[in-house]
């Protein structure tokens, strides 16, 4: 992947946590292809967006932001 499209998704995710009052990170490795697809419909149907992102984009996206995001740092492994 190109740095220029790497730093635009990590633009897209920083402006979604910006967007929103609260956000939550999740494992979701062990799930399987069914129960990965039971969760985004469930996410659907209630309205809650769901963003799959790595986890280092997503820690250079909360570093770009003026909140502090440390603690979470160590759950951003890989």
């Amino acid at each position: 992947m190109k740095k220029e499209d790497k730093q635009k998704i990590i633009r897209n995710i920083a402006d979604t946590v910006k967007e929103y009052e609260n956000f939550y990170l999740t494992d979701i490795a062990t799930l399987d292809a069914v129960k990965t697809s039971k969760l985004r419909r469930e996410c659907f149907e209630q309205n809650i967006k769901l963003m799959v992102v790595k986890n280092t984009l997503m820690r250079k996206a909360l570093e770009s932001l003026d909140e502090n995001y440390e603690e979470l740092y160590p759950l951003l492994k890989g």
